[in-house]
């Protein structure tokens, strides 16, 4: 833009000494002094332009560089923060995989003891056993793996396999109540 705007100043200094040179010829002697007073004022206010478009240039310059700077450091700002949260997401979604994780298998092991043990009796009814889906499920659980551990009405202790622990009848009580929801 600078080298642009000095062109075009240098090119009207030409024309002007071309007109003022076409007069001092055609024009006596005297006439000389004012073709260069012209040619002083527009080298003078050529360089003056060039100046003030240096000065303006330097300018535009400083204020990009601290607009490069500040979106810099917001962009900075924002790509940690984004870090952060992401890092908290992954934390968290690692935490809840983990605490799901026993449940599953707690699940995966009730409805394999489910199939074993209890399905004769709780997937036909038989001798009055609830079946999934009874409400008779929505019992407090404790109150039904006590009464599975030991025993209820007709159905035996364990549900008639004494080699149940107590937490193999758990996962097999908390299986039955969730399919039943």
């Amino acid at each position: 833009m600078k080298k642009i705007l000095i062109l075009v100043f240098v090119a009207l200094l030409m024309v002007a000494c071309s007109n003022d040179s076409s007069e001092t010829t055609q024009s006596p002697a005297p006439a000389s002094k004012p073709a260069e007073n012209t040619v002083q004022r527009a080298t003078d206010a050529v360089q003056q332009a060039a100046d003030q478009v240096v000065e303006k240039g330097q300018e535009l310059k400083d204020e990009a560089a601290q607009y490069v700077d500040k979106a810099s450091d917001t962009v900075t700002a924002k790509a940690e923060e984004l870090q952060a949260g992401a890092e908290k997401l992954v934390q968290q979604g690692s935490d809840r995989l983990a605490a799901l994780a026993p449940a599953a298998a707690t699940f995966d092991k009730g409805s394999s003891i489910y199939q074993q043990s209890c399905r004769s009796c709780h997937d036909s009814g038989i001798m009055g056993a609830p079946r999934l889906g009874d409400e008779r499920y929505s019992a407090d659980l404790d109150v039904l793996v006590e009464n599975s551990i030991k025993g209820i009405g007709r159905m035996p202790a364990r549900g008639g396999n004494r080699n149940l622990s107590d937490d193999d009848v758990r996962a097999a009580v908390e299986y039955m109540v969730e399919e039943s929801k």
